[in-house]
């Protein structure tokens, strides 16, 4: 039986998903993503029990948001996602998030791999693919997948101690985590003068509990901003970007 290639889903924006302008959170955003992809991917057969009694397990590696609107807390939304063809070990997958009135407020594109335990990449030969017509059409039409590397470290701009709240269920800080990170980069008076316009996140390395995590940012160019996060003062976990209009 043929997986549907494209599924959506309403959420009504709560409000500890909201932040100081009671407007969704970036990592809220990537929350509702994680969880209807979960969704479709137990549909298409690849679900987190399946792939976990083979030993196996879902990885976001990179996500691209692009941003018209947020949404506020109490408003309801439509969020759709499809997968685009997997290619070697890379399943890529589209989002859209309309309001009430159909108007599309983000859009967002992501790319996707399977862990062994070991953490070696699964190619995509190994899996048993679904039978689906993918969706070659996408939800962001370009995408610049580059990021700078922040090269003026200086003092980090945010910094914390990885402790159990920040754990997902594949014991390792949970992706979506990242993002707040990301944004306690910039203060309060800075977001609220500025209008987000898009928010990149490329994961890199996992981290654990006991980890110091340590978060730099550097603009790159006016309201563009490069964001290295690094482990224990040696490696580089995340890489992310954020643009301002």
């Amino acid at each position: 039986m043929k997986a549907a290639n494209k599924i959506e889903n309403i959420y009504t924006v709560r409000s500890y998903e909201t932040d100081f302008l009671q407007q969704i959170r970036p990592s809220s955003v990537l929350g509702l993503f994680q969880e209807i992809a979960g969704d479709h991917s137990q549909e298409m057969g690849l679900g987190f029990q399946k792939l976990g009694e083979q030993g196996r397990f879902w990885v976001l590696s990179k996500i691209y948001v692009s941003v018209d609107r947020k949404p506020k807390s109490g408003e309801k939304v439509r969020v759709a996602t499809w997968p685009h063809t997997p290619n070697k070990a890379i399943y890529e997958r589209s989002f859209a998030v309309y309001d009430a009135a159909g108007e599309r407020l983000l859009g967002a594109e992501s790319r996707w791999c399977i862990l062994e335990k070991s953490g070696r990449i699964v190619p995509c030969s190994r899996i048993e693919q679904p039978e689906i017509d993918f969706i070659g059409e996408r939800a962001l039409a370009e995408v610049d997948w580059q990021i700078a590397p922040v090269e003026n470290k200086g003092e980090p701009h945010f910094a914390l101690t990885v402790a159990n709240s920040e754990y997902d269920l594949n014991r390792h800080v949970n992706n979506i985590k990242y993002a707040d990170y990301i944004f306690n980069c910039f203060t309060v008076r800075e977001l609220e003068e500025r209008r987000l316009r898009s928010y990149q996140l490329h994961y890199v390395k996992q981290a654990f509990e006991g980890d110091r995590l340590e978060f730099f940012r550097e603009e790159k160019a006016p309201g563009v901003f490069s964001i290295e996060g690094v482990r224990n003062g040696a490696e580089t976990v995340v890489l992310a970007q954020v643009c301002f209009a």
